[in-house]
């Protein structure tokens, strides 16, 4: 079914009608367009007549934002008693499936009540936690009897410091601890202090200390801790070294052996060493190695001899260019007559510019045999160095069929020029590998000869033959 704009209109002052990609059975048409202000390609939708109410208010709400959308609503008017929305480029399938369907029928993915079985919007109340109240006292166990029928009378949570008061004679920590909401007494021979004198205490420091006779501090506050509770040691800034066992030290000042870990920690150290040689062995073969060729005579050079014993030298092959095929520019070539369709050469660039909406146009002919006036229309694309070339894309708008040859050469000529490949236009784009003449050797032009023109669905000045080509690109 022919689309009813017509190929070439400009809807909106802005929008080109450049081909017609998809229509519908009940008449939709999805049109390819150019945005001539901008210079990209855009979507084009003409809805049936029945379904221009529902592309106007889906294409509002996608606009404002009521309803998600994989594309950019860009214009929506009408031309020639035809309406027409304009998208950014976007596949026909999408437009149709996102456009031209019943709001209703559209996914909401959003929270909704139905969630949560009730409405949500209905008070504001929340769980609230009580948190206790953290001046109240916390209460306390007593640990001893205070009168003879057997009463426990409460501790002093605090006393008042007194000028005449001495830190040694400070009262001790409390014997009282709580866990989990409920009191527990301490043990006398415990310490309170942090988990590293705590493993001291209940270790071998803990049993060397009970077996010298003294004791752990049970008053700790953690500002005596590398300190020991005998009054002998604390008085004595210095003791001479005793020939009896010494207790066994507390704190930083253990050995190693007899904390948690001890055995694990040699075990590291001895692990440590072993790679640490391992290093050193393996540091020297190397370097060894290095060294060992430095006083090492060189070989005899085999060329100078075969140059004396009179044998010629095998010829090297040569290298393939490294070069990446780069464009430079672009050459009309028309056989027989070299100014024929010269008044479209400032076009010409449109084919290297990277841009596949930009086209260089030919005459339109009557037929596919150049309207018997030339055998062939060919474009030279020059090399910015002479590379390989592995394919060659060409991309064109509204032909079909057709044929041309690639050839390669180091001149804009057919002259001397290697066929590498032929091909015919089967859709917008075609990619046509070449042969290994291309390949393997570098050359300076790749030309595309047609030998028969394209039919066109969109015709020029009124013919139906001819070229619209949008880009060569060589990989």
């Amino acid at each position: 079914m022919p689309a009813p704009m017509k190929l070439g209109s400009v809807l909106g002052g802005r929008y080109q009608v450049v081909s017609d990609v998809l229509a519908t059975a009940e008449g939709d048409h999805v049109l390819e367009g150019q945005d001539q202000i901008l210079g990209r390609r855009v979507s084009i939708l003409l809805p049936a007549e029945q379904h221009t109410s529902l592309l106007v208010e889906n294409a509002r709400s996608m606009a404002n934002g009521s309803i998600g959308a994989p594309f950019q609503i860009l214009d929506l008017g009408q031309a020639e008693t035809h309406t027409y929305l304009v998208t950014s480029h976007t596949p026909a399938a999408d437009m149709l499936d996102s456009l031209l369907v019943e709001p209703d029928e559209i996914e909401d993915e959003s929270l909704s009540d139905d969630i949560f079985g009730a409405p949500r919007g209905n008070g504001s109340s929340s769980y609230v936690y009580d948190e206790p109240d953290p001046t109240m006292p916390t209460p306390v166990v007593a640990t001893e009897p205070s009168d003879d029928l057997g009463g426990a009378a409460p501790e002093a949570k605090v006393t008042r410091w007194k000028d005449d008061d001495s830190y040694d004679d400070a009262a001790p920590a409390p014997s009282v601890r709580t866990r989990l909401g409920r009191p527990m007494r301490v043990s006398a021979t415990s310490t309170r202090s942090t988990l590293f004198d705590r493993a001291a205490a209940s270790g071998t420091a803990a049993a060397a200390a009970r077996t010298a006779g003294t004791d752990i501090d049970p008053g700790y506050d953690g500002d005596n801790r590398y300190d020991s509770y005998d009054d002998e040691r604390q008085d004595t800034p210095y003791r001479e070294p005793e020939t009896a066992a010494a207790p066994a030290p507390r704190g930083r000042d253990a050995d190693p052996a007899t904390q948690r870990g001890g055995g694990g920690l040699l075990l590291l150290v001895l692990v440590l060493l072993a790679l640490l040689i391992g290093a050193v062995v393996f540091s020297f073969d190397r370097l060894g190695g290095l060294f060992s060729g430095l006083g090492a005579p060189e070989p005899a050079a085999s060329a100078p001899a075969a140059e004396e014993e009179g044998q010629a030298q095998p010829n090297a092959e040569p290298a393939v260019p490294d070069a990446e095929p780069q464009a430079a520019a672009v050459t009309r070539l028309v056989p027989g007559d070299p100014n024929f369709m010269a008044d479209q050469d400032a076009q010409l660039g449109q084919v290297v510019d990277g841009n596949p909406s930009t086209y260089w146009i030919s005459y339109g002919f009557s037929d596919q045999n150049f309207g018997n006036q030339t055998p062939s229309v060919g474009l030279a694309v020059e090399l910015e160095e002479a590379a390989p070339v592995e394919s060659l894309r060409l991309s064109q708008s509204a032909g079909s069929g057709g044929m041309f040859d690639v050839y390669v050469n180091d001149a804009p000529s057919l002259d001397g020029a290697q066929q590498v490949a032929s091909g015919s236009f089967t859709g917008p784009e075609i990619t046509v590998p070449l042969a290994a003449a291309a390949q393997e050797e570098g050359h300076e032009y790749v030309i595309v000869n047609w030998t028969q023109l394209p039919q066109l669905t969109n015709p020029i000045a009124g013919f139906n033959y001819g070229l619209r080509v949008g880009e060569i690109q060589l990989d």
